[in-house]
């Protein structure tokens, strides 16, 4: 019963140091791995959340580089157009200088374009499709509205020195229209309304007086600075022209005003075709918030004046709709000359509407994407960032699962060179405590403990040599 008691506590003892090793490892290792795996999950959290938020910064980024690079694009036109109008302007003025050398040339009344009968027409005069009338891109042709076909050579005779002038100009008109595609260059005297119209072609509106034009008003009050005129519906052409002029002084007194007309169908164009994700796009405004181009707005709505970008863009039927408010935002944009954002709703879909300054005339380029089509790619990268968590989850499990395995082994590895020695010194202990009982002689081996054990340097190299001086007193006694 008592050897029997003793097998029993011995195995108690090797199955506590085995589970008490495999509980701290287990529970050293869970903790471990649940710590690891709620780390992973809040960064895989966090990490969905910072990457939706800057893919949207990103597309919002791209739609402000695509506005900005549009804008330089319309702003380069502007600028050269500004450019030849002030040379010009300067050309101009030099020729109603007092010691100008000028050497007068042929000049051309406007109805010779159309009826040479009453006098030679320039000799490059000729039919232009894109124009519907008669052109030269040679001479420019003059117009004054009490002068015809019958008396025009008296005005010729009395304004010869002024006629001469400005004839010179169609040197530089030429020049122009070789580098850029201005549709009209004139100019419209302040003193009696004189008008030069390149290319040369026939003005047939008897009355016509450019001093009471809106574009000219415009000019003049720029007193000698260049001023961009807002898009305009050309009651001549029926096209939607920009006009870019400036007042020349003679004397210091107002000689005339000079303008150039490029029409608005290229800048529009170039707007238009600019597209961003699937179903963005690009619009222009002028400083008023009135539309100079947009998709949904076609040509003959421009009949009426430029329509107002609420009028377009604004849904009062949906939650936030675009307001005054949102325009004056993009008003604003003007005044601190860099680029904004705001979002509204059409249609019931949000959208994202990027707006930056063009730099000249008072435009602004203005870009509108659904937000829906933002957020089209943040789902992929969720899934994305999802699947790249699960794997790191699952190598903490098995990371943790494979740590409590091997300590399972290295449990049963440690009890057993901890209770082995022990167990062999119980079981000699109690060989020689029952033959001592039964009054037997002790076998020798018996009474000799395994070298192995004695030569350890540790605590059961102790307690076997311990145990091995009992066995040589027991021995002594026998002896």
């Amino acid at each position: 019963m008592a050897q029997s008691t003793q097998t029993k506590k011995k195995g108690s003892f090797r199955t506590n140091v085995i589970l008490t090793f495999v509980v701290i490892s287990l529970v050293s290792l869970s903790a471990t791995g649940f710590v690891s795996l709620t780390f992973v999950d809040l960064i895989g959290g966090f990490t969905r959340d910072e990457s939706s938020l800057a893919l949207q910064t990103q597309i919002e980024d791209n739609m402000e580089s695509t506005a900005e690079k549009t804008a330089l694009v319309i702003n380069q036109k502007l600028s050269s157009a500004q450019g030849m109008i002030e040379a010009a302007a300067t050309e101009l003025e030099s020729l109603f200088e007092s010691g100008s050398t000028y050497a007068n040339r042929e000049v051309y009344f406007n109805e010779l374009f159309e009826n040479d009968t009453i006098a030679p027409d320039p000799a490059d005069n000729h039919y232009d499709a894109n124009y519907g009338l008669n052109v030269s891109w040679t001479y420019s042709s003059w117009f004054h509205r009490s002068y015809d076909a019958s008396n025009y050579l008296t005005y010729e005779a009395a304004e010869s020195d002024k006629l001469g002038r400005v004839s010179n100009m169609d040197y530089i008109f030429n020049s122009i229209h070789n580098q850029i595609d201005f549709r009209w260059l004139y100019i419209a005297f302040t003193d009696d309304g004189l008008f030069i119209n390149y290319p040369g072609s026939i003005l047939d509106y008897p009355s016509y007086d450019p001093r009471g034009e809106f574009w000219y008003q415009e000019i003049a009050s720029g007193n000698g600075d260049i001023v961009f005129v807002d898009p305009y519906y050309d009651e001549f052409d029926n096209v939607l022209l920009i006009s870019i002029g400036k007042l020349v002084y003679s004397g210091g007194i107002p000689l005339a005003v000079i303008s150039g007309d490029i029409t608005i169908s290229d800048i529009q164009d170039k707007v238009i075709d600019v597209s961003v994700l699937e179903s963005g796009y690009a619009f222009l405004l002028n400083s008023l918030g009135e539309i100079v181009a947009h998709p949904e707005v076609e040509d003959t709505d421009y009949l009426a004046g430029l329509p107002y970008l609420l009028d377009i863009e604004q849904d009062t039927g949906t939650t936030d709709p675009l307001t005054e408010n949102d325009m004056d935002d993009i008003r604003n944009t003007l005044v601190t000359e860099t680029s904004g954002s705001l979002r509204y709703t059409k249609n019931n879909n949000e959208s994202i509407m990027v707006f930056t300054p063009v730099g000249k005339g008072g435009y602004i380029c203005v870009i509108s994407v659904p937000l829906n089509e933002v957020l089209e790619a943040i789902p992929p990268l969720e899934a994305r960032i999802a699947a790249a968590n699960a794997e790191a989850a699952q190598f903490i499990l098995f990371v943790t699962i494979g740590g409590i395995v091997i300590a399972g082994i290295v449990a049963v590895s440690v009890s057993n060179t901890i209770t082995r020695p022990l167990q062999y010194l119980m079981d000699l202990a109690t060989r020689n405590a029952a033959a001592r009982i039964r009054d037997e002689p002790l076998d020798t081996a018996e009474l000799q403990v395994d070298q192995t054990y004695i030569s350890k340097d540790d605590e059961i190299g102790e307690l076997a040599r311990a145990f091995q001086g009992m066995l040589d007193t027991i021995r002594e006694d026998e002896e």
